[in-house]
């Protein structure tokens, strides 16, 4: 037990001077700080990326309700008529717009637009700022 004790007081004494050769804490927060407004600003939104993943997104689900809703009768699907509808089209089509809107989320600045979540024991929050 004396041994232990010895080794840790002399892993302190070794560690803790060691911690003033780190420099100055305020400088190191302000250049990370920097640096991170710089990358933002570097990797901010493709808008290549939403418009086309806007297109898919609108487009899949356009096409993945008609699928759904025609019946090929010149009515709207009634209960019963679940076998008249093009399934597998309309399937299609959502995966379409459900790529569509992966790649609109891709393509924006998640920085500035997502909202924040914690989960914390028994809880879960979620909080977004609005500005206008």
């Amino acid at each position: 037990m004396k041994a232990l004790r010895m080794a840790i007081a002399a892993l302190l004494v070794l560690v803790l001077p060691s911690s003033a050769f780190a420099g100055d804490l305020e400088k190191s927060i302000a250049k990370a700080a920097q640096q991170e407004e710089t990358r933002s600003q570097k990797n901010g939104g493709s808008k290549a990326l939403v418009a086309a993943g806007s297109g898919l997104f609108v487009g899949g689900m356009a096409l993945g309700l008609y699928a759904f809703i025609n019946n090929k009768n010149g009515k709207f699907a009634e209960f019963g008529e679940a076998n008249a509808v093009n399934k597998k089209l309309g399937a299609a089509a959502l995966s379409a717009a459900f790529a569509g809107g992966l790649l609109v989320f891709l393509g924006q600045d998640r920085a500035k637009h997502s909202p924040s979540v914690s989960v914390g024991p028994g809880q879960v929050t979620v909080s977004k700022q609005l500005s206008w």
